[in-house]
């Protein structure tokens, strides 16, 4: 077994464990999640330079592989020992999270708008209409209530980073298993 499909091993069993205990516990997650991000975005760029050694030696190693590694490596260090960056980082996150559901909202409205503008099957338009326009709405009701009461997310947040975990590392096990 070489050493890369054991870091891949060791990487994607750890990340699955942590995603677990994540799920189990969303509460910690979130009151954690600079650490989480940051101790995830290390593991990547190790995952990374790994991959890069692998492709030099090879022969088609992009040095901008390399690059990124080491901005992750320095962005994650970066999480873990800035107090700043650690109050900041859920705070943040949840306000993304919350931007991003208005956006999509306000992009479902348009779209209902544009689909009542078309011609053709009344009937598939008007059901296509009501129900983005329905969705559209339901969206930005949503966006609106995380940005008055950003705390209903927390244990949403970090059961989702739980289950994203897991995934990360279950796709690292089967590329150790599969090399």
């Amino acid at each position: 077994m070489s050493a890369h499909k054991i870091i891949h091993l060791i990487i994607g069993i750890t990340l699955a464990c942590a995603g677990i205990y994540c799920i189990i516990s969303p509460a910690v997650t979130v009151a954690v999640l600079a650490w989480i991000i940051g101790l995830f975005m290390i593991i990547h760029a190790i995952s990374s330079i790994g991959v890069w050694q692998e492709r030099r030696a090879l022969g088609f190693a992009e040095n901008y592989e390399l690059i990124s590694a080491i901005l992750s490596l320095i962005f994650g260090a970066a999480l873990i020992v800035s107090n700043f960056f650690q109050a900041m980082v859920s705070t943040i996150i949840i306000y993304i999270l919350a931007s991003w559901i208005a956006m999509l909202g306000i992009f479902r409205l348009l779209i209902a708008s544009n689909l009542r503008r078309l011609g053709g099957d009344t009937s598939v338009r008007i059901n296509n209409y009501n129900m983005q326009m329905i969705l559209g709405v339901l969206l930005i009701l949503v966006a609106v209530l995380i940005f008055i009461r950003p705390g209903i997310v927390t244990a949403m947040l970090g059961i989702f980073i739980g289950i994203c975990l897991v995934l990360f590392g279950v796709s690292q096990v089967i590329t150790a298993v599969r090399q």
